[in-house]
């Protein structure tokens, strides 16, 4: 293979096909691929030349059928662990070296220069007029997201189930007082309490906009005293109590585990809400706003601020996820409320069984100071909202 032809190439795609330059590392790891690849299949030029790599690419295909059935894969490359993924990422990396070998049969002379003698800046042809458009660039492939997946999920901190179910418990117990007082003050209780659910703070979300940001700060009055759908704003110190009385017993203080920070799972926001992309939405149901999932310790985790937050990003990573949360809380209480589903996992290779976790964080010592706490916020949320109406 043109190993360092191949290499430019990745890394000045753009030439090509107006693409991005790819990240050094995931360069390392396609030409890695491809080494490997033709250590047990021979040279990838030779491939390319006999029948543009056909015969090859469908050696390296492993499907979901293949694996349940437990077929032998057709190629000789040694794979050590899953192997549909393995010969996936395989697959993926000879299909770049292909592309690459075409866009040399169609460009050679001008790409193979211009690779092996790179041009000097503000050399060659004249810059083309912008175009008002983002570019479009790589993504992760599915083998990639699963490796990141298989680094991450081991430091992904849950909480034990155990303190869950005690805050349901609580929950259902006041369920029907609180929901009166929510909606008493036009606030509807199923956007915190639904049946079992497990929402710490009823009436309490986080901040959202600059106006609530301002308003939460001081920097803008609140002329109605009233905020929407909410008895208080929040700056998510809300969602980590229960953790600092878990492990601290006594409220959250402005600094949490060293080199970890809180994610949430499912998005708790009213506008640009993702639930339509993670959840199936069940016919027939009333629909609410989420705003209790803020607080609900099955929708929080601690990751390593290490790691970039594969909540906020990747919607198989946070499938993965929520569906470790049900799996954890669901004999306890309902993690979503009935008209929103968890889906299913997207392949054999997602299923919870093929992660390394943690185990659980935390027991029950903490809950009674937590729920006084809690009981004693939320009187007095009450109590105030009902002197100030």
């Amino acid at each position: 293979m043109l190993e360092n032809e191949f290499s430019t190439w990745l890394r000045q795609s753009y030439i090509c096909d107006s693409g991005s330059a790819m990240a050094e590392a995931a360069i390392t790891s396609r030409i890695a691929n491809c080494k490997r690849v033709e250590c047990f299949e021979g040279d990838l030029d030779q491939h390319a030349s006999k029948d543009g790599m056909a015969e090859l690419l469908a050696r390296l295909n492993y499907s979901m059928d293949d694996q349940r059935q437990g077929v032998p894969k057709r190629h000789s490359v040694p794979i050590d662990g899953n192997v549909r993924t393995g010969s996936a990422t395989l697959k993926s990396a000879v299909k770049l070296y292909w592309q690459f070998c075409e866009a040399c049969s169609s460009g050679s002379s001008r790409f193979l220069s211009r690779a092996i003698h790179p041009p000097a800046p503000g050399a060659g042809a004249t810059p083309k007029a912008l175009s008002h458009v983002w570019p479009t660039w790589l993504q992760p492939t599915e083998a990639e997201a699963l490796l990141l997946a298989k680094i991450v999920m081991p430091y992904v901190r849950f909480l034990n189930p155990e303190i869950v179910a005690a805050i349901v418990e609580d929950n259902e117990l006041y369920r029907k007082e609180w929901s009166n007082e929510l909606k008493a003050r036009g606030i509807n209780p199923e956007a915190y309490l639904w049946e079992r659910s497990a929402c710490a703070f009823p009436g309490v979300r986080r901040y959202a906009g600059s106006y609530e940001i301002a308003l939460y700060r001081g920097h803008a009055k609140n002329d109605n005293t009233k905020i929407e759908q909410a008895l208080r704003l929040d700056d998510n110190d809300c969602p980590k109590h229960i953790w600092s009385f878990t492990f601290r017993g006594k409220p959250f203080q402005k600094h949490g585990p060293q080199g970890y920070a809180l994610a949430h799972l499912a998005d708790h926001k009213s506008h640009d809400n993702r639930f339509k992309l993670d959840f199936d939405v069940v016919d027939g149901r009333s629909q609410s706003e989420l705003f209790g999932l803020y607080s609900c310790p099955t929708n929080v985790v601690f990751i390593p601020t290490s790691m970039i937050k594969p909540t906020d990003f990747g919607v198989q990573l946070r499938n993965l996820l929520l569906r470790r949360a049900e799996y954890l809380y669901g004999a306890h209480c309902s993690v979503l409320p009935e008209w929103l589903r968890v889906r299913p996992a997207p392949s054999d290779a997602w299923a919870l069984e093929e992660f390394t976790w943690a185990d659980p964080v935390g027991n029950t010592m903490g809950i009674k100071g937590f729920l006084d706490y809690r009981g004693k916020l939320l009187n007095g949320l009450f109590g105030a909202l009902l002197v100030d109406t």
